[in-house]
């Protein structure tokens, strides 16, 4: 059985600029990232007018039937990127965006004095239009770090339902495309739960236009008895949902966390649906009951290494058959969006302990961030790799601006000398949504000051200020 994201709410970009006719990119070199597909130096990218890509490949384009069929029809356009490298948009499989708003929060903390410092001590302080204003700073942040796509996990507080639907609410008015994992009230029944969800399945409807590509469940039941994890999983199986849980993140509690992986398998958690975010400290049978059951865990480096959780034995788990994805994770943990110093982090730490640069290569891992955690998401058909018929979300990236030196590799410069700030550019279905690192249409610093007000009143009541 194939576990489907569901788009739900989907709403039409705001104030960017529209992809009103086909435009030939050209002169770049051309990364898809696609399975097994090497660079191409001097490539072309055909975006059609409706907001997918129309065909890709070496040389200019001209020689291409689907870029001469572009050509006559009116509006067509020609973008000259000599010197550029254009990859699909980061893909982070692992978010909490209303973090956005407290970083450099517990700086000498692991995970669980991190939780008491930040949702144990402000979680009781959210009121209204908090959350939504914080997932907008989030996703705004994501988007110009050049993350196109994000894995949304929601969190509740013990808010009330319309706080708690701020949060996707909140980003579907952003370009940024998301999968939203949605937090079932424990305290409600199973006819809430679906009554609740079902208008989410009436609008499924994934398009380049559209910001929501679909909907997860964030399980919180490992945590908080048997009965309402069963029922969490038990859910999203009845609506064809994938899962994501927090797993094995601390290295502090691993022995507790291993002991509850019984509880995995006799909720039947151990599935294809399953990704567990971190699953850092696993054994062997419990790596290979994983792997065997097609579940995945989704790697965020930058987190892991700010919380001391440990690093996870990567390369292992793929050789083992375990899918992985890639997540910036929140900016409360990981403090910085951006993917590039995420795959950066994370190939060094890698290859400190190998004591050698074998094994991942940075091809690899900007696919892991990219395409393979669009395969986990289930999202893969829309997004994380530049083929024809998905939609037109790439990066331009200008290793010139600021200056990195020439281009030897261009994966290797990707993820050795640049950062978003060589992101020049961020489209989403055609249409440019980030230039010189601003989001267009986007009024930052009225949202700034917002943030800055909402957090100041939460100290206040917090007794922090």
């Amino acid at each position: 059985m194939r576990f489907r994201q569901l788009a739900v709410w989907a709403l039409g970009f705001g104030a960017t600029t529209a992809a009103a006719a086909a435009t030939l990119y050209r002169g770049a070199t051309l990364l898809t990232l696609a399975a097994a597909a090497a660079p191409i130096p001097d490539g072309y990218l055909l975006v059609g007018d409706d907001g997918r890509i129309a065909a890709a490949g070496a040389g200019n384009g001209e020689a291409d039937p689907a870029v001469a069929a572009a050509k006559a029809k009116p509006g067509f356009a020609v973008a000259e990127l000599k010197g550029r490298i254009v990859m699909p948009g980061f893909v982070s499989g692992h978010s909490h965006l209303w973090q956005s708003a407290f970083r450099g929060i517990g700086p000498a903390t692991e995970l669980k004095a991190w939780l008491q410092a930040l949702h144990y001590t402000y979680g009781a302080h959210f009121g209204a239009g908090d959350f939504g204003a914080f997932t907008k700073h989030g996703a705004y942040d994501q988007l110009r770090h050049g993350v196109t796509t994000t894995y949304n996990h929601s969190h509740w507080f013990g808010r009330n339902f319309a706080w708690y639907r701020e949060q996707f609410e909140a980003e579907q008015e952003t370009p940024q495309r998301f999968v939203f994992a949605w937090v079932n009230e424990g305290q409600a029944d199973d006819a809430v739960w679906r009554e609740r969800l079902r208008p989410a399945m009436a609008a499924v409807q994934p398009a380049p236009d559209r910001a929501l590509l679909g909907l997860s469940i964030n399980a919180t039941g490992i945590y908080r008895g048997p009965a309402l994890f069963a029922r969490e999983i038990a859910l999203a199986k009845e609506f064809g949902l994938t899962v994501q849980v927090h797993y094995l993140e601390p290295a502090a509690s691993q022995v507790e966390d291993r002991a509850a992986w019984p509880k995995f398998k006799a909720a039947g958690a151990v599935f294809r649906g399953m990704s567990f975010a971190h699953f850092i400290h696993p054994d062997d049978v419990m790596l290979g009951e994983a792997a065997a059951a097609g579940a995945a865990m989704i790697w965020n480096p930058l987190s892991n290494g700010r919380l001391g959780s440990g690093l996870p034995p990567i390369e292992r788990y793929l050789e083992d058959g375990l899918r992985v994805g890639m997540g910036v994770d929140g900016q409360a943990s990981a403090d910085i969006s951006d993917p590039f110093e995420n795959v950066r982090f994370g190939l060094y730490a890698l290859r400190l302990r190998r004591e050698n640069s074998g094994g991942l290569q940075p091809i690899d891992v900007l696919r892991l961030h990219t395409l393979k955690t669009a395969e986990v998401l289930g999202v893969e058909r829309w997004v994380g790799s530049l083929e024809v018929g998905k939609f037109a979300d790439f990066l331009v990236v200008d290793p010139a601006e600021p200056a990195t030196g020439p281009v030897w590799d261009p994966a290797a410069h990707l993820v050795f000398a640049c950062s978003s700030r060589n992101v020049a550019e961020v489209y989403i279905g055609g249409r440019k949504v980030v230039a010189a690192g601003k989001v267009l249409g986007h009024d930052a610093a009225a949202l700034e000051a917002d943030v800055a007000a909402r957090i100041a009143g939460m100290k206040r009541k917090a007794g922090k200020l």
